[in-house]
């Protein structure tokens, strides 16, 4: 008798055990770390990075349905400097931080990492700050310059972060004659002198006191035969629905109203 006893509060133990675990929970909802990859469908694209170590600059592939690939974006970056060059194969993107703290004692900014040690991420930051940029680093960019990641602007570094989801396929490799389809972009350089140089100055941050040069108005200042009206009736399709390619109406609008709108003319 005394042996059943004993064997209905084990039953009955382990049935608390069961039910309660480490916590109570309504429904499995609300469990801890029950998701997993396939819980929720990522609708973005999918894309391949072609890193071209040799050149230091990126191609960024969409891939469609039928598996065609087309480019969309290229970038200018640093990859690995001599005795700590980037390893070329084929990888996938996995873990992704806003901020990241590096090897070295820096910190990167929305770093992803594809192979082991290897990150994409931006310039290095001295702290965990976007105003302790390492200028000088920054103004290596399109030279080899890392201890083997590929570093980017801000701007880049987020687009990857932003936009390439995990398991995202990335090729490194070396060709020092075509630097991609879409050629190399210029890196940005930042004067040493300038009061801003610890904010990169593709930052978005609200705080950064990098403000891009306004463009200055240039009105068109060419004769009516000299007037391309189509281009200009094209570029403002308000004008269009009111005057078709009418190419005096037009023009008498630029002339009256366009300059003063500070509206685009240009030539034939």
């Amino acid at each position: 008798m005394k042996k059943f006893s004993n064997s209905i509060k084990g039953i009955v133990c382990l049935g608390i055990l069961l039910f309660f675990g480490t916590g109570s929970y309504a429904n499995a909802a609300e469990l801890p770390d029950v998701k997993t990859e396939n819980t929720v469908v990522d609708t973005r694209p999918d894309y391949v990075i072609y890193v071209n170590r040799a050149l230091n600059c990126i191609t960024v592939k969409q891939l469609d349905e039928a598996g065609d690939l087309t480019p969309v974006k290229s970038i200018v970056c640093s990859c690995g400097r001599e005795g700590h060059e980037t390893p070329e194969g084929t990888f996938r993107t996995s873990n992704y931080y806003e901020w990241r703290k590096m090897v070295d004692g820096t910190y990167g900014r929305y770093v992803v990492r594809f192979n082991g040690k290897i990150l994409f991420h931006s310039v290095p930051y001295i702290e965990e700050s976007p105003d302790t940029l390492e200028w000088e680093e920054y103004n290596k960019l399109g030279q080899s310059a890392s201890l083997g990641c590929i570093r980017m602007s801000v701007e880049d570094a987020k687009w990857i972060y932003d936009n390439c989801k995990p398991k995202t396929k990335v090729v490194v490799y070396s060709d020092y004659e075509e630097a991609g389809e879409l050629g190399k972009p210029t890196a940005i350089k930042i004067d040493k002198n300038s009061a801003y140089r610890m904010w990169d100055p593709t930052d978005t941050d609200i705080n950064n006191p990098w403000e891009p040069e306004p463009e200055e108005y240039l009105p068109f200042e060419g004769t009516i035969d000299e007037f391309d009206y189509k281009a200009y009736a094209d570029r403002y399709p308000d004008l269009k629905d009111v005057y078709g390619y009418d190419k005096d109406a037009l023009y008498e609008h630029y002339i009256t109203f366009g300059i003063e709108e500070e509206r685009i003319a240009v030539s034939y």
